[in-house]
């Protein structure tokens, strides 16, 4: 009982598994497997961390500093009050040769004239900058597989067209081997028809090779092992052309400007006057009273103020070449528009192209049917050769070649068209 109970258990899983592997693949979940599978996930995760250590770097800032200090001399000589003293009863006591102080200095930060808060800016800006910068080259990941998706539907198109354009010939040629052996038709056209079909079998083979290539590539792009009869799900014609673009690269500029902003804050919080207390806390001889020449603490405690006012118009300098360095991220922004509109125009010219071009196809290719039957007819009946045959067959089977690839490259010009805005 229990051995059948693991037979039927097995047999399920085998037949689940069949059913994942013969589960269409659709371009979506490229994009999404693509994009979770990419290192550059790990870099924004990386990034994050890293921003985490230098904010609590900065932060530190504000604590006390705490310094540690010792110090041990023997001076070859000291104060010694004995000339002054020796016509009076008064005695005042030299000072030790040897002298001995052990002290901590500490320091806190009162007012730093918005140093820190500019440093905080520019890291988070720097951040958000990199991140753009890591969905900008996530959205390029999603090109290269929108690339080799389509490039993959095209050739597993071409190549099941060819096949039934094979699987014809295989027929045709029995028609024309009946002719043959009734001396209706010759037998070099027989040949011929058998030329033309081990030049199938070639085109085949081709086609075959490339669609590993192309599986290939899409399982490095996806970082997923996807084996060859996966079913390449055709994808549904996308609208939405007319929405705002969103692509990732202007939020990288407008984060870039936000770097040299607190860059320029940072520039003008140098200018300020900064605040500070002080103390200062030791053990030794002598203290600030140098009549005593006892071991014993003393202590001191202050305010203190720093400021560099005087920097020649350095920092005036340096503030304009941070506005000159926005003024470039605004021309590489009307750059980068330029480029976008001359390919989002491209794009939508191809859906246009693609549109009328497969109402024409439609056409051609009903007239090519209707050709190569008459020619079809013809050979079989001894009018025509076979070459005359192939030469009608050929055009019908290029007919129905651009008509595929037309409507798959109206597909991926649409998708194009959407990635160029953003959108997915």
């Amino acid at each position: 009982m229990k051995r059948s109970i693991l037979i039927l258990f097995a047999i399920l899983l085998h037949l689940g598994g069949l059913c994942q592997q013969s589960e269409p693949l659709k371009i979506g979940d490229c994009f999404r497997i693509a994009s979770k599978a990419s290192p550059l996930q790990r870099q924004k995760t990386i990034s994050g961390e890293a921003l985490s250590y230098k904010l609590m770097n900065l932060n530190t800032n504000w604590f006390p500093m705490v310094g540690l200090n010792a110090q041990a001399s023997y001076n070859s000589e000291t104060v010694d009050f004995s000339d002054i003293t020796k016509n009076t009863p008064v005695t005042i006591p030299s000072l030790p040769l040897d002298q001995y102080k052990i002290w901590a200095d500490i320091n806190q930060q009162l007012y730093d004239g918005g140093t820190v808060k500019a440093q905080k800016a520019i890291e988070k800006a720097s951040y958000e900058a990199g991140i753009q910068q890591v969905e900008t080259d996530l959205l390029n990941l999603k090109q290269q597989v929108n690339q080799a998706y389509f490039s993959l539907m095209v050739a597993k198109k071409s190549y099941a067209i060819l096949q039934v354009t094979l699987d014809e010939l295989k027929e045709r040629k029995i028609v024309v081997q009946a002719g043959v052996d009734n001396g209706v038709v010759l037998p070099e056209n027989l040949l011929a028809l058998e030329a033309e079909e081990l030049r199938l079998l070639q085109n085949l083979t081709e086609l075959k090779l490339l669609q590993g290539q192309l599986f290939m590539t899409l399982s490095i792009l996806m970082d997923t092992a996807l084996i060859e009869n996966t079913v390449i799900a055709e994808p549904v014609e996308p609208g939405g052309f007319n929405d705002p673009v969103i692509r990732p690269e202007y939020l990288l500029f407008e984060k870039q400007k936000e770097v040299y902003q607190a860059n320029q804050k940072l520039v003008s919080a140098a200018d300020l006057p900064k605040l500070f207390a002080f103390s200062q806390a030791a053990y030794g001889r002598p203290g600030y009273n140098i009549m005593s020449s006892n071991f014993h603490t003393f202590y001191s405690v202050g305010l203190g103020m720093k400021w560099n006012f005087l920097n020649y118009g350095d920092s005036r300098r340096q503030i304009k070449i941070f506005d000159i360095q926005k003024d470039m991220v605004d021309i590489k922004r009307e750059t980068f528009d330029d480029q976008l509109n001359v390919q989002l125009e491209t794009e939508n010219t191809n859906i246009e192209k693609y549109t009328e071009l497969l109402q024409q196809d439609e056409q051609i290719l009903n007239l090519r049917k209707a050709i190569t039957a008459a020619s079809l007819s013809k050979l079989t009946n001894g009018v025509i050769t076979s070459t005359d045959y192939l030469r009608d067959l050929n055009a019908e089977l290029l007919a129905r070649l651009q008509y595929e690839n037309h409507k798959i490259l109206k597909l991926q010009a649409a998708y194009n068209y959407l990635l160029l805005q953003g959108k997915l």
